[in-house]
């Protein structure tokens, strides 16, 4: 299989040097990187680790003083490029380096003329930028990940997705848009496929990667962060549901009552965690006609009243 040509362009003025390593690394991972172009007034000191990085892989430096303090000389330079570029037919690809969404609409021109955009920044980066993406990589996530203890990793990806200021999709919905991709390939009698389901979230969430939230590889996500298991079939890995789901809504409702207020709830207001955590989730499939009865049976709550306490 052909290796797309990719055309890596950064917007230094609006990136880290210390990501160099990364974004290069990242981005050999789509294909060969057929240019490799950094803009910015590169006399400034702010600038100065740039041009001393950059040379260990050989990027381009291209120097656009600021003209005036209103004008960003540098970021018209990258546009002017990217047509320039665009238009010799020598690549299939882009990688814009930028969290800037001045380069929204150049991103939505690529795409229009079939290129395939990857947008990489920091978590801070503009929403709407990373939505024009194809894919966006959180460069302040992804660099340096190591796998850690789970007690540690499950504090570090709590801190990850609920952190205010970032642009990284709520973990709450990539969780809700797995059970529906797992859903429409069980109506359709098949197991889901670990890389399609992967592709179809990123599809959904330019900015999707398992590592914005903590985890070293998809499969790890899946195992570790939804009601889900993989089994490996042939050459394909495939997502199954947890032997143990029902189990484990069991400990997340025992849970959710113990720690409220006086270890008691209303019943809807545990009905409404239910379908928030577990989508999926039906009554009537584990044999029961209404949500009373199905909480009643869970081991450590009762339920009287519409009121559920924690049996302590």
């Amino acid at each position: 299989m052909e290796e797309k040509r990719l055309a890596l362009l950064i917007d230094a003025e609006n990136a880290s040097s210390k990501y160099i390593d990364a974004i290069i690394s990242e981005l050999k991972k789509y294909g060969v990187i057929t240019y490799q172009r950094m803009y910015g007034d590169f006399t400034s000191p702010n600038l100065a680790d740039w041009h001393k990085k950059a040379l260990k892989h050989a990027i381009v430096p291209i120097q656009q003083p600021r003209y005036s303090s209103g004008k960003n000389a540098s970021d018209i330079m990258l546009v002017i490029d990217a047509m320039d570029i665009l238009y010799q037919d020598k690549t299939d690809g882009f990688c814009i380096v930028t969290s800037d969404s001045d380069f929204t609409r150049l991103v939505n021109r690529l795409r229009e003329e079939g290129m395939f955009v990857i947008g990489m920044g920091k978590s801070d980066a503009s929403k709407t930028f990373i939505a024009a993406c194809n894919e966006y990589k959180f460069l302040d996530k992804i660099v340096d990940e190591e796998v850690k203890e789970t007690s540690k990793a499950k504090s570090h990806k709590e801190s990850n997705h609920d952190s205010k200021g970032d642009s990284i999709t709520p973990i709450g919905e990539i969780k809700s848009a797995i059970n529906e991709l797992i859903q429409q390939s069980e109506n359709n009698g098949e197991h889901a496929n670990l890389g399609s389901t992967k592709s179809n979230l990123q599809r959904l969430f330019p900015d999707f990667d398992e590592r914005n939230y903590g985890y070293s590889s998809m499969r790890t996500f899946i195992e570790e962060a939804t009601k889900f298991e993989t089994m490996q079939k042939g050459t394909a890995i495939c997502i199954l549901r947890s032997s143990d789901h029902g189990k484990d809504i069991e400990k997340e409702v025992e849970k959710f009552v113990q720690k409220a207020a006086a270890s008691t709830v209303e019943l809807g207001t545990l009905g409404r965690m239910i379908a928030t955590e577990y989508p999926d989730f039906k009554y009537k499939d584990y044999g029961y006609a209404r949500l009373s009865k199905y909480v009643s049976s869970v081991p450590g709550v009762q339920i009287e009243n519409n009121l559920v306490t924690a049996i302590l």
